[in-house]
């Protein structure tokens, strides 16, 4: 299954609208991580981390600007970055940059 595919299952998302959106989306984020990682080009190992960070991006983008809401005495905080399951996937995949 495609990271596509996987993104849009795991959003509930069967839209073909929003395709250009997504595909954008993963592009974006396997240059975010081959950036971070120090990798010369992508590694397929990091295909299940772009599904996470393109979920997280996509949200993110839902909220634009929104640090924390209440309503009716419920609060919600949203985060900053990526989760630390991602950045603990990403940096399984990093490498040493070297002067």
């Amino acid at each position: 299954m495609e990271i596509l595919e996987k993104v849009k299952l795991c959003l509930g998302n069967t839209d073909t609208n929003q395709d250009s959106l997504f595909e954008m989306l993963v592009e974006d984020a396997k240059t975010e991580a081959i950036n971070y990682c120090n990798l010369k080009e992508y590694n397929i190992k990091l295909d299940a981390t772009i599904v996470k960070m393109v979920i997280q991006n996509y949200n993110k983008a839902r909220i634009q600007g929104i640090v924390s809401e209440s309503f009716s005495g419920v609060a919600e905080t949203y985060q900053n970055g990526y989760t630390s399951d991602v950045i603990t996937m990403l940096n399984k995949c990093r490498k040493v940059r070297t002067l």
